[in-house]
């Protein structure tokens, strides 16, 4: 039987940031705890003029949906994540743009494919595509600092930030400098051209749940798989994925997108497996994503 907190998301990174706040705010002093989440336009998307805002820790979303879409919905198309002219510049390497581009899209797929078929050839119901509009980089100096000190095993990424703050995370503060942050906008267009969904989302790193790594795109790798997690958990229940209630992860989630083994659909094989063990072991010491995350199956345009 699924267990279930009686506290929201929200709420339950609320509490966990406060007691965190609270154990370190003498040696923190004023240093803020948080990156900067920013909204970027909506300009990547056929439309914007239908969002709600929503909000958590360390979070921000403007979300508009159909809420007929399960109803109406049995196939769905994923296009990989781009990047936009924006983020285009010197920063990340062609590697790592692919890593955290994808690891949007495999966050993405696992949630959809609980409630979707998810097909890669021939014509889709849903077609959903997401452009990175925005990354503020991890500053590797500060994030090494805190390596030294720190080893504890960050699932944040992989099983769901909500279950990492509760559960799945020694609450060891980073140096609260240069943390990073993302921002993708995402939509879901039906085989009529019109779009069903949307989200613009926005999301910061902090001092007390995201793993340190070597690495100036490890907060971006991170927030990306978050961002999938919440865009298709979106698209699969209609419900803002900022004010449900918090769920234990199922054994299927700890087996796909923990261990690295097989997705539910086949067709989510694309993106590649999630690191399982070796990325575990890997982030105890702060080692860069690309060291133990293979990426897409296949690298695509």
């Amino acid at each position: 039987m699924l267990l279930r907190s009686q506290f929201s998301r929200s709420s339950l990174r609320a509490a966990r940031l406060g007691l965190a706040t609270a154990t370190v705010a003498g040696a923190l002093g004023l240093l803020t705890g948080c990156g900067d989440v920013v909204l970027t336009d909506g300009r990547t998307l056929t439309r914007a003029d239908q969002f709600v805002t929503s909000d958590a820790v360390a979070s921000e979303s403007k979300l508009f949906i159909d809420p007929t879409l399960p109803q109406t919905v049995r196939t769905v198309r994923i296009v990989p994540t781009v990047f936009t002219e924006a983020v285009s510049g010197p920063g990340l390497n062609a590697v790592e743009r692919r890593l955290v581009a994808n690891a949007a899209d495999r966050a993405l797929c696992y949630d959809l494919s609980l409630r979707y078929d998810i097909v890669s050839s021939g014509p889709a119901d849903l077609t959903v595509r997401s452009a990175i509009t925005r990354i503020d980089l991890t500053n590797v100096p500060a994030s090494g600092a805190t390596i030294a000190a720190s080893t504890a095993i960050s699932v944040a990424g992989q099983v769901g930030v909500g279950f990492a703050n509760s559960i799945g995370k020694i609450p060891v503060p980073r140096v609260p400098i240069g943390l990073g942050s993302l921002t993708i906008e995402a939509e879901a267009i039906d085989a009529r051209k019109r779009q069903r969904a949307a989200m613009i989302w926005g999301g910061a790193s902090n001092a007390f749940t995201n793993q340190a790594r070597f690495s100036a795109a490890s907060d971006a790798y991170d927030l990306a798989g978050e961002f999938g997690q919440d865009f298709g958990s979106y698209l699969a229940t209609t419900k803002d994925p900022f004010r449900g209630e918090m769920q234990i992860p199922t054994y299927d989630r700890i087996r796909v997108t923990t261990l690295g083994e097989a997705p539910l659909d086949p067709d989510c094989n694309a993106f590649g497996r999630a690191p399982g063990i070796d990325g575990i072991l890997a982030d105890m010491i702060g080692l860069p994503p690309e060291w133990t995350d293979k990426g897409p199956a296949t690298v695509r345009p």
